[in-house]
Formats: C-alpha cells, structure tokens, sequence
C-alpha cells in the first residue's frame, strides 16, 4: 500500500452528509441505496478486474480502476479511491508493471476494509 493510501482515513463520513443533503428529504434512503449498490456493483467490478489482471487485459485494469475510483469517493471511501488511483495510474499505458499485481492486491483489501462501514450504511 503507498504511503498516501496509509495516510488517507478509511472513511469520509463528510461525504455521505454531502448525498444527505442533495438528496434532501429522501437523503437517508438515498444513501442506504447507493451503499448497498456500491456493495453490490463494487464485487462484480473486482470480480472481472481480477479475470481482466489473469488474462492480462490491463486495459480493462485500468477502465475499471477509474470507474471504482470516482465511485469510492463519492462515498467517502478515501483510501479504496487512493488505491484505485494509484492502479489506474500505474496500469494507464494498458500493460502490467513490476508493481500491478501489488497495486490490485491493494484495491482488494481496501474494499475489505470498507465493507462493514458500507454495510452499516446500506
């Protein structure tokens, strides 16, 4: 894990205020159902990114580093969207580097992480 995702907290709990408030009077359903989406939707991504990393389709790697990174930090879920920034990064020119594999056990274990925060949330 780098250094930025050891020092980002786990959770934002800001971020989850923030969708509260836009989605007003409906703001504590809206949260319970993008939590339990991310949850959901967030599995599947790292079902296929781990297929993608095994056949070597780094591409793919990539297009859903970015895709988990917008969507972790929405949620305020800081150092999945580090981890998925730092994979993105690294696998942007479509091909594995020395540190691919790491940087995918890394997104991993910050989703891991965040589930029962996702799960008190959903």
């Amino acid at each position: 894990m780098s250094s930025e995702n050891q020092e980002s907290p786990l959770f934002d709990p800001a971020a989850i205020e923030k969708l509260r408030a836009v989605a007003g009077d409906q703001g504590e359903a809206f949260v319970k159902e993008m939590a339990a989406l991310f949850l959901e939707e967030t599995a599947k991504s790292l079902t296929e990114l781990t297929k993608a990393r095994d056949q070597g389709e780094w591409r793919m790697v990539s297009r859903t580093a970015h895709s988990l990174k917008s969507s972790a930090a929405t949620l305020g879920f800081l150092r999945l969207s580090a981890a998925c920034k730092a994979l993105e990064l690294d696998t942007k020119a479509e091909k594995e580097t020395p540190r691919s594999r790491a940087l995918i056990d890394s997104v991993l274990e910050q989703f891991e992480a965040s589930k029962p925060t996702l799960k008190t949330l959903s």
